[in-house]
């Protein structure tokens, strides 16, 4: 992907104006007329907890809509962060024209506002192309107003600063959610901004969303008021569980579900503005559209970034846990196998401890061992005698780690695609084996690749394959038969990790049924 040319304006003349100067006198405008908040008075309509606000703001959630709408509810979000050193800005919003799966990168290096030009990081880009969840659209980024909208309070606030942005599509569940956040949290920085551009509740026949007749402006404030005070808390589950339940037509779902996953652990979210498009005067009566502000603080991005990973590099499981852990995916491998069912973690009669359920990255393993005489059915049987059944995994951190090993547990012995599906009459001469994963981190090249301590993942043209720690060492490979057959596994040719490719490596404690612990 070659990033070239200029992303221009689409919406202004139409959504704000396109003159600079009389656009500049309406954001003054805006600006000045976004008073501070007082003990949370001005929205205490919508929540009666709203924290105040620490330095440094790490995050704003701004609407979208024409600036007649929206823009002075915009305004309390950029209001904060006039003055505060931002060095680049992370911009993330829904796709409103074109339906994907995923995030859409830009293909243009430059965004154009009537203020003046934006640069797009284009290292920073070509580094998150290489993951699979991204792909290149230079034409969801033409037709989408969403990131439009952000981009003259930007440029007017925040000034000449490089930007990122990202439309976010579909994400399937959970899992595309944190992985997305867990992707990005690898590269924001302790100068970077996070803005997120989302209208909440969208009510009326125009929006096809009418779940009520009746006192319609009190429930869609219930609407709203709930769904900032599970963000606010960044609660991605119960965000998803209140959106499945309600079906709120929040165009920014998605982007502000990356958001929650992404923040510092103690960073919380104050509302700095709430009001409705039936305020502003220039609604027809029989729709609705939310426009809410809120700013993210407490705590801090990492001065590197690498260093939002530093808790995590450690893994510290006790004996027990670690029996705990092996004992949940034997007992969910033979339910699996013999009754095709997951098993509920309570009828695994297994404790769960606080470190069992941290979110880290895990594989389940499952080998066969077979006599000297027996052939190996699969081709993938090593020197001791060891058939490789079934190996899958999450690379990131994506769910509680007892969870985490149930879901692969039952993938590995049904879902590899390189096996047949493990027959009950082989579960005798199988032995688990789990690997706890630290999250993966960005390497300079494959130089920077430790054999034996690493595991690897090669990603190259929208292709991804990994191998855990001990793969090279149980064949005997060196780094470049490992790379060779990392290629192969990505449906690669045997030459492509010498050119063009990513590498992430991760570290693993691996522990094993017998006792045996890596």
């Amino acid at each position: 992907m070659v990033l070239e040319g200029i992303r221009r304006t689409m919406y202004a003349g139409s959504w704000y104006d396109a003159d600079p100067d009389r656009l500049k006198l309406q954001l003054e405008q805006f600006l000045s007329n976004a008073q501070p908040l007082i003990d949370g008075k001005s929205v205490s309509m919508l929540t009666d907890h709203n924290p105040p606000i620490e330095q440094p703001v790490l995050a704003v959630v701004a609407p979208h809509a024409g600036y007649q709408f929206s823009g002075q509810a915009a305004a309390y979000a950029y209001k904060l962060l006039q003055g505060q050193k931002v060095k680049r800005a992370f911009l993330l919003g829904p796709s409103h024209h074109v339906g994907f799966h995923g995030a859409a990168l830009p293909m243009q290096v430059i965004f154009q506002t009537p203020f003046g030009d934006l640069e797009v990081d284009k290292d920073l880009i070509e580094e998150l192309k290489s993951y699979p969840i991204f792909s290149k659209a230079a034409e969801v980024h033409r037709v989408e107003h969403s990131l439009e909208m952000q981009l003259p309070f930007v440029r007017a606030v925040l000034g000449d600063v490089r930007i990122v942005p990202i439309v976010i599509g579909v994400l399937s569940d959970e899992s595309d959610i944190r992985q997305l956040a867990e992707i990005l949290k690898g590269f924001v920085s302790k100068d970077d901004m996070v803005v997120v551009s989302s209208d909440f509740t969208h009510y009326g026949p125009r929006y096809d969303y009418q779940p009520f007749k009746s006192d319609i402006k009190e429930n869609v404030r219930k609407l709203d008021s709930q769904a900032f005070q599970i963000l606010s808390r960044k609660d991605v589950e119960e965000f998803l569980k209140f959106e499945s339940e309600t079906k709120d037509t929040i165009c920014g779902f998605f982007p502000c579900s990356v958001l929650a996953a992404m923040l510092p652990a103690n960073a919380k979210g104050t509302l700095l503005k709430y009001y409705t498009s039936q305020d502003t005067g220039v609604e027809d009566k029989d729709n609705s559209v939310s426009y809410l502000a809120i700013a993210f603080s407490g705590g801090s991005w990492p001065e590197h970034p690498e260093s939002a990973f530093k808790a995590a590099e450690t893994i510290h499981l006790t004996q027990a846990e670690r029996e705990s852990l092996l004992k949940i995916a034997r007992s969910t491998v033979e339910i699996y196998v013999r009754e095709k069912r997951e098993p509920a973690i309570e009828e695994l009669h297994v404790p769960v401890s606080e470190a069992m359920k941290q979110r880290l990255g895990v594989f389940v393993t499952l080998n066969k061992f077979v006599s000297n005489a027996a052939p190996a059915h699969t081709g993938h049987q090593d020197k001791d005698g060891r058939e490789l059944r079934g190996c899958i995994g999450y690379i990131w951190p994506l769910k509680p780690l007892y969870q985490a090993v149930i879901d692969n547990a039952i993938s590995a012995c049904s879902r590899d695609y390189r096996f047949y599906s493990v027959q009950p009459d082989e579960l005798e001469h199988i032995k688990i084996e789990v690997s706890v994963l630290t999250p993966p981190r960005r390497v300079g090249s494959y130089h920077d690749i430790a054999l034996g301590r690493d595991g690897i993942v090669l990603m190259k043209e929208g292709r991804q394959s990994v191998f855990l720690p001990f793969v090279p060492t149980t064949f005997g490979w060196d780094l470049a038969e490992t790379l060779t057959q990392l290629a192969k596994k990505a449906g690669l040719s045997d030459n492509d990790w010498k050119e063009g490719c990513k590498f992430d490596t991760f570290q693993a404690e691996v522990f094993e049924e017998g006792g045996h612990t890596q």
